[in-house]
């Protein structure tokens, strides 16, 4: 074997010596898991501004019912809407913001698993996702964006960490990596809390008047049906002055019946505090309408079908005159601000959470028309969880304008007439008159009465001006605020609980009750009547006799006065006959009163 036969030999015996100490180091290197670099980072590093967020949307997954709920609020053209919801109006800026705000450098805990097929197991499936099978296991997706829909955050929230209340399975919708996550979020996706859930938002204090009409609808006649032929069991009437003056009602028999006043009081409870629980939107004519009207007048047989089918129509009132009336009767309330709230009740119908909220194919209406909400509430309680089938009615709501609610208008004063003949004096000369004091016992001459007159009118025209300017205010306010509730109101069919609806549609007789009669009080109906030849009322026991009038003190003869009396002498003599008056209750015989013939002596005497 020459050199370089032997040289070539040994450098291949070196390569494969070094391929193989390569070998080896990698074979004991320890093997590389993914994910774990990431614990301890944020999970969206980019996303240090919340108030980049312009809309979020919550998707959950109900295993019992096996549906998918959606609910997103965006802001859109200057106003925060709910577009799941129809684009109801939302409450939703500072919500926004403080969820928005929780959700900034969010960052990643302990790696819990890698593998997909754990998913199920922490509760972190996407809802959204059709490719997955699994009916258990969705988790609640969260997504905020900024404007023009690049997502910010976009998380798969799963169960909770055992034993840790802040803490929840969590991971990116694009990663398969599971992290215990410590979230603090108050995240809602219930309709109600994104929303102004008072319906009329009205003031207690300020309402002074509440009527209640009770009737029903002849659909085939398309005319209202009164329950009796007597107003007073019709309509039902409660008025009041002012916040301080306790409810009236109408056509109450004092003698006999007072208003129930704990119904009463539960009655406007139920009013102040409506709330709201679902929405239909109405047809854009009919919204249109009220807007521009403050009354609803359909125009077309789309308008018309979409009131009947939710309860309303318009019928035949008592003088033949077509006008808007609901299945179950109407409540309206009037405020010391001059506004009036009309409030129609129409289909009753029963559904799910979702069903009341927004309303889908699965809606059911209830085919009884006497508000009886039984069967619904056998079915919820058969039910016992949030999937039971709920009663529920719809509610039709609008604004009008009356200013005869906010009390009298101030009335002009008359000026006074001047007298004939009287001529206008210069400035001078009346300032020389106002400078002259009239005497108490002097009568004013017809030119000072009229001029005392025309101070008064002066200051009565400036209390009735001011005066005039704040009604007009009260007007101008009124007419303002009843246009922004049919703003509100317009677009909108409410739904309401059915407990809300049996509070409000209280009959006349529920709201009174019998003045209880004490026996023996003659002055109520059903008193015991005292026994014939006796008076009505006994006699006052030991009744003191009324004393005697008291005498005249006689008139004394002109006595002549010594010349040396002093009027100070005489004050004092005139004092003595006084002091010797007798009691106005003696126990004796009373005293002879001193006679002129024998006055008492004095000094100078």
């Amino acid at each position: 074997m020459n050199e370089t036969t032997r040289t070539l030999t040994f450098a291949g015996i070196a390569a494969v010596a070094l391929v193989a100490a390569y070998i080896t180091d990698r074979a004991s290197q320890p093997v590389q898991l993914t994910g774990y670099e990431n614990v301890g980072k944020e999970f969206y590093p980019d996303f240090t501004d919340p108030t980049q967020a312009k809309s979020l949307r919550v998707v959950s997954y109900n295993e019992d019912l096996a549906t998918l709920k959606v609910f997103n609020v965006e802001y859109k053209d200057g106003f925060w809407i709910i577009p799941s919801h129809h684009d109801y109006p939302a409450d939703a800026e500072d919500e926004l913001a403080e969820t928005a705000t929780s959700l900034v450098g969010v960052v990643r805990g302990a790696l819990e698993s890698r593998r997909k097929s754990d998913h199920e197991r922490f509760g972190v499936i996407d809802p959204l996702d059709d490719s997955n099978t699994n009916l258990k296991g969705r988790g609640q997706r969260l997504t905020l964006s900024k404007e023009g829909g690049a997502p910010l955050v976009d998380f798969i929230v799963g169960k909770k960490v055992p034993e840790q209340s802040d803490q929840y399975y969590v991971r990116k919708v694009d990663e398969d990596a599971v992290y215990r996550t410590k979230l603090n979020v108050d995240l809602s996706s219930e309709f109600s809390d994104w929303i102004e859930p008072d319906i009329l938002k009205v003031d207690r204090d300020r309402l002074v008047e509440i009527l209640i009409s009770h009737y029903s609808i002849d659909e085939a006649q398309q005319k209202i049906v009164y329950e009796s032929d007597k107003r007073e069991e019709n309509v039902t009437v409660l008025t009041r002055k002012n916040s301080t003056t306790p409810w009236e009602m109408q056509g109450l028999d004092t003698a006999t019946q007072k208003l129930n006043t704990a119904d009463v009081n539960q009655l406007v409870n139920t009013l102040t505090d409506l709330k709201l629980q679902g929405i239909r939107p109405k047809s854009g004519d009919l919204a249109a309408g009220l807007k521009k009207s403050g009354s609803l007048k359909p125009k077309t047989q789309l308008d018309l079908f979409d009131l009947q089918s939710k309860g309303f129509v318009l019928a035949r009132g008592p003088q033949g005159t077509p006008q808007l009336a609901s299945n179950e009767g109407e409540v309206v309330l009037a405020t010391n601000e001059g506004v009036v709230y009309s409030l129609y009740f129409g289909e009753i119908f029963t559904g799910s959470t979702l069903d009341i909220e927004v309303g889908n194919s699965n809606e059911k209406q209830d085919d009884s028309k006497s508000g009886d909400s039984k069967p619904a509430e056998k079915k919820e309680s058969e039910n016992g969880n949030d999937s039971a089938l709920k009663t529920s009615r719809y509610l039709l709501v609008t604004a009008s304008f009356d200013p005869s609610f906010l009390g009298d208008p101030p009335q002009k004063p008359e000026a006074p007439e001047k007298p004939a003949g009287l001529k206008e004096k210069p400035d001078a000369d009346k300032k020389e008159a106002d400078k002259k004091e009239t005497k108490a016992d002097e009568t004013p001459t017809p030119e000072a009465a009229y001029e005392n007159a025309m101070k008064a009118y002066q200051s009565q025209l400036k209390t009735y001006e001011r005066k005039l300017k704040e009604y007009d205010d009260k007007v101008v306010k009124g007419s303002e605020l009843a246009q922004e509730l049919n703003e509100r109101f317009a677009n909108w069919y409410y739904v309401i609980s059915a407990n809300s609806f049996e509070a409000l549609k209280l009959k006349r007789k529920a709201l009174v009750e019998p003045i209880e009669k004490t026996e023996g009080d003659p002055a109520k109906p059903g008193a015991a009547t005292p026994p014939a030849g006796k008076p009505a009322s006994p006699p006052t026991v030991n009744k003191p006799e009324p004393a005697p009038a008291k005498k005249p003190a006689p008139t004394k003869p002109a006595v002549k006065k010594p010349e040396s009396a002093t009027p100070e002498k005489e004050a004092d003599a005139a004092k003595k006959p006084a002091a010797e008056k007798p009691a106005s209750k003696p126990e004796g015989p009373p005293k002879a009163a001193p006679t002129p013939e024998k006055p008492e002596k004095t000094p100078e005497n």
